[in-house]
């Protein structure tokens, strides 16, 4: 699974920012809303004036800031500029990108130049240029809770969906079910998730489907752990087990998982990427199987218990050295 977070999508546009050079660009617009991101880092790496697509189009007054700009910096009105760079954030089948082209005057239409930041396919006609080439699968910060690769991904609640209980919520009693039926909201998705896999127990089905509810998160799937009590599933210590093999043997692409010392595990139980809420990483598979043929830099990697486990078995094998004798 290709990742990109906030950070890398920074980085993308500063180190290929020269492929707009050539274009002597004087007024960025983005396409709303995921396209607005990259517009205004564009904008404001080249320092000239952004505004959004409907702005432009409606020809609206730019709203000036105090700082100077590189060029132009008397025009006002987006018509008036020469250059003009329509972003998006990214281009896959090209349609939304061929839509706001249509709707462009023709009158502007030879001082528009079209770019994304990322494609789906090394070469394309349907944009002037493209800043890097990312294939599918692949993922972004800004939309993987509002787009279709839910339809195809494990969630876990507490810590993604919800807060996390605290020590005194988390008793396995009146306080836990009290948290259950008012969790605080963190990332609400948009659309329907395949599973939600959790290692809630059993018997608090329905204060959890009642919450889910609620919050109108749909989903197809609800996978939750069938033990008595919170302190037989920590005697099993099986947390991550659990999710990994309910991930594996599913026929979906990605587990959203809150810890990274689980998002860890499931990824070297199941073979599949993991992406962590606590890091805002993804844990990949195919890193994974590059760390197996490294041992010396797996250890860094797994799990503290799996170490340990390590450890131990280093230990047992150790032979001293042999003292020589006269």
């Amino acid at each position: 699974m290709n990742y990109k977070s906030y950070q890398n999508l920074s980085d993308d546009i500063k180190s290929n920012l020269y492929k707009l050079g050539k274009y002597n660009i004087d007024l960025v617009v983005g396409i709303p809303r995921s396209g607005m991101i990259p517009s205004y880092m564009i904008s404001l790496f080249l320092n000239v004036h952004c505004t959004d697509f409907d702005s432009f189009i409606e020809n609206r007054p730019l709203i000036k800031g105090g700082r100077k700009l590189k060029m132009n910096n008397s025009k006002v009105l987006p018509h008036d500029f020469e250059n003009i760079l329509l972003v998006d954030d990214s281009i896959f089948t090209g349609n939304s990108m061929k839509d706001k082209k249509a709707a462009i005057p023709d009158k502007l239409k030879n001082k528009v130049i079209t770019t994304a930041v990322y494609s789906s396919d090394s070469k394309r006609n349907d944009v002037d240029c493209y800043l890097v080439y990312l294939p599918p699968p692949r993922v972004f910060e800004w939309n993987i809770f509002h787009g279709l690769i839910l339809s195809k991904s494990c969630v876990d609640i507490d810590g993604v969906l919800c807060t996390d209980p605290t020590h005194d919520e988390n008793d396995d009693g009146v306080n836990y079910i009290n948290f259950l039926q008012n969790a605080v909201p963190l990332l609400l998705p948009t659309n329907k998730i395949h599973s939600l896999v959790t290692n809630r127990l059993e018997k608090y089905r329905s204060d959890t489907e009642m919450w889910l509810k609620n919050h109108g998160i749909a989903y197809d799937n609800l996978i939750m752990l069938d033990l008595p009590s919170k302190e037989d599933r920590q005697n099993l210590k099986i947390n991550a087990k659990h999710k990994a093999r309910y991930y594996k043997n599913s026929n979906t692409l990605l587990f959203i998982e809150s810890s990274l010392y689980q998002a860890k595990e499931i990824c070297l139980l199941s073979g599949k990427d993991v992406y962590c809420i606590e890091t805002n990483s993804m844990v990949s598979a195919n890193t994974i199987n590059i760390l197996k043929n490294n041992p010396l830099q797996l250890k860094k990697y797994l799990p503290r218990d799996i170490k340990k486990m390590l450890r131990s078995i280093v230990n047992t094998v150790k032979v001293k050295k042999p003292q020589l004798t006269n």
